[in-house]
């Protein structure tokens, strides 16, 4: 029987359940569910995914589930064992997470893989968590990544690399072609307004208002929750530069471009809250059959992610989104045009 400290740890902890504590991403629960049912978990997965969606407290569900000394079934984890404890935490010598800072990531990596030389030190598996993956495209990141290619395709039996990313398809193809690849998605406003109740002890009234602002993310819910204001703001600005890059109309995009580039990680989350738009419109265009538009809106949602990445790579934000506004049009604009043309008729 659990005390009230450990289900206060589970509650705050979700991962110590190992996979049954994860929610709203069932297609990707069940993968390894399935794969951990076989006794055949992956060497190499890459999370792949929109910010605050639960892509890391996967990961170390996964961790959790791999090691607990007393799991109530495959996959999932008690939560109060020794190794769980280790894991909660941050202790387990099996659970190594990568620092990703960009300056001093090769000898990183390297340290890592003097480590990896060796089995795991009292888990049944080590598990390694690369997060931000997307650092490792960085031109100053090429010899992190390349040291860290033959192990990540080979490891020693036991060893699991996880990746995490917000744009998997940035990622050199050597390394996408060493992981399998699970897509995580937003999540349901259900499934974050009975999240927020329960880990922020907000009240349902308040936790549905966040989640109107959320578009699909936890984490941005949370925040919503500490300063709505600003994540309101953001919202209006990523509307904004939609509406001027479906209109054209260059001094529209040029003048929204110049304002959210002002700063820089202020720009990759109003890119992130246009992605989730356009994510659900590209929901909408699949479930009426408009494959034209789907495909369409999924190129727009493709280059998003490249200008964020350009920008965090420190390429010029303003001349980054001002270009993007130019493809978002060259993607999109011709959806208004129909639009505007079947009105007409």
């Amino acid at each position: 029987m659990q005390t009230a400290s450990e289900t206060a740890s589970l509650h705050a902890a979700p991962f110590l359940r190992g996979l049954a504590g994860i929610v709203g991403q069932d297609s990707v629960v069940s993968v390894l569910r399935s794969a951990m049912a076989a006794g055949r978990p992956h060497h190499a997965y890459l999370f792949d995914g929109p910010e605050g969606v639960g892509k890391a407290t996967t990961a170390r569900a996964l961790a959790a589930a791999l090691n607990c000394l007393s799991p109530p079934q495959v996959g999932d984890a008690c939560g109060h064992c020794e190794a769980c404890a280790k894991l909660l935490s941050g202790s387990h010598p099996d659970f190594l997470v990568v620092n990703m800072e960009l300056a001093g990531l090769a000898d990183e990596i390297e340290r890592l893989l003097k480590r990896l030389a060796f089995p795991p030190f009292e888990g049944r598996s080590q598990v390694i968590l690369i997060d931000p993956a997307d650092q490792l495209t960085a031109p100053t990141a090429l010899t992190a990544a390349n040291r860290l290619l033959k192990t990540l395709e080979e490891p020693r039996v036991g060893t699991h690399f996880i990746l995490v990313s917000t744009c998997g398809s940035g990622l050199l193809q050597t390394i996408r072609s060493r992981c399998q690849r699970l897509r995580f998605v937003p999540l349901a406003d259900k499934v974050l307004t009975d999240l927020l109740v329960q880990q922020c002890s907000l009240s349902p009234e308040v936790a549905q208002s966040v989640v109107a602002l959320s578009q699909g993310s936890l984490g941005r819910a949370v925040r919503c929750a500490q300063d709505p204001e600003t994540l309101e703001r953001r919202q209006k600005e990523a509307e904004a530069l939609l509406g001027a890059a479906r209109t054209g109309r260059a001094t529209q995009i040029c003048q929204r471009a110049s304002e959210i580039g002002t700063d820089r990680d202020e720009a990759v989350e109003v890119l992130e809250l246009l992605w989730l738009r356009l994510h659900g419109e590209l929901r909408r265009h699949g479930q009426a059959g408009s494959l034209t538009l789907a495909q369409r809106t999924a190129e727009a949602m493709r280059v998003i992610r490249e200008t964020q990445l350009a920008i965090r790579r420190y390429t010029s934000a303003p001349l980054s989104i001002e270009r993007l506004g130019r493809q978002l049009h060259s993607a999109l604009g011709r959806e208004s045009s129909t639009g505007h043309t079947r009105s007409a008729q």
